[in-house]
């Protein structure tokens, strides 16, 4: 009898560990907490997509603590002062631009848990802007990056980013 029950324990056990495992597989491979280019990339949209909010909250959750970002002037950006810019109300606002990833690409690094992210974006100045005439071709503005992302608490966070402009004839 005591065998028995050994032996019912044993697969009680084995079948509990089997579902926790699932469980933490399923878990692991939620959207936005994989470790792929897709998810990667997910974030930088989500990135971007909060700097035109002025998504303080988003930026915050997607930036690692010890984030620099080196801008197109070679400012070094604390993750402090990026903050703070977008918590402040925009004094000038202009309809939102278009922009779009080209030539993008992830790296993987370090075992899986560093992304490099290199490519390029495209910003279009919106067709209601009356700054710019949307339609000519020296609106657009070209911006090289590089992003640097470490995996950590289930997701990406960057940790660093660079922008150079440059005309699209440079390419």
């Amino acid at each position: 009898m005591q065998c028995s029950f050994a032996k019912s324990a044993k697969s009680i056990t084995v079948v509990l560990i089997a579902v926790a495992l699932s469980i933490q597989t399923a878990m692991a491979h939620s959207s936005g907490s994989e470790r792929t280019a897709k998810a990667v990339m997910t974030v930088e949209h989500e990135w971007l997509a909060a700097l035109h909010r002025r998504d303080v909250k988003t930026l915050a959750r997607i930036l690692g603590r010890e984030f620099i970002d080196s801008d197109f002037q070679g400012d070094a950006i604390t993750r402090a002062q990026y903050l703070a810019y977008f918590a402040r109300p925009n004094q000038h606002p202009e309809p939102p631009a278009r922009q779009t990833f080209a030539d993008t690409m992830v790296r993987f690094v370090a075992g899986g848990n560093v992304a490099i992210v290199t490519g390029v974006v495209i910003t279009q100045p919106a067709a209601t802007s009356n700054a710019v005439d949307s339609r000519d071709p020296a609106a657009v503005r070209h911006s090289r990056f590089t992003d640097v992302f470490v995996w950590r608490g289930a997701r990406w966070q960057v940790v660093t980013g660079q922008e150079t402009h440059f005309t699209a004839s440079a390419r």
